[in-house]
């Protein structure tokens, strides 16, 4: 039995630097796009500068905070399935002292909601800038981050008591 749970545990450890390498990767897209919006302040007119940088800056922060999701997932399965005699190797502050499935899910809740906030204004904010009325369906976002939030309020309101 034990040899079965050593191989479950290199299985997630692979698992867990896959999603570490998917961060990598968002990361460096996010860094391409940065550059590329930088690089781009030539191209536009003036008028719509502030407004595309804008938008542009908040894409970049979007990919950014889905790449700290994934981050934040490869190390939470990492340290769910370490060895408890070995420990972990590194200090990692309060919050990321991850002790079973629930506390990781907390963590991630709470990271998606700032990823679907900072998504939700940066198509907001696309189509301000492009006259396109805001309609019902642009609602759906806002009305998903409300249900999530609510889900996780009583989550962990349920936790203290």
């Amino acid at each position: 039995m034990k040899n079965i749970f050593s191989t479950l545990r290199v299985f997630i450890g692979i698992i867990a630097v896959l999603v570490l390498a998917a961060g990598i990767v968002l990361t460096l897209l996010g860094a391409y796009d940065l550059v590329k919006v930088i690089a781009d302040i030539r191209s536009f007119d003036t008028e719509h500068l502030a407004k595309i940088m804008a938008i542009g800056l908040l894409s970049v922060v979007d990919l950014f905070l889905i790449a700290i999701v994934f981050f934040v997932l490869a190390l939470g399965v990492m340290l769910l399935f370490v060895d408890p005699d070995k420990g972990f190797p590194v200090n990692l502050p309060h919050w990321l002292r991850i002790k079973n499935f629930m506390e990781l899910k907390v963590i991630l809740w709470e990271a998606i909601l700032t990823t679907m906030v900072i998504a939700f204004l940066t198509g907001l904010a696309g189509k301000k800038i492009n006259g396109e009325p805001v309609d019902l369906q642009t609602l759906i976002i806002p009305g998903g981050i409300f249900l999530v939030s609510l889900s996780l309020y009583f989550l962990k309101k349920g936790k203290h008591e």
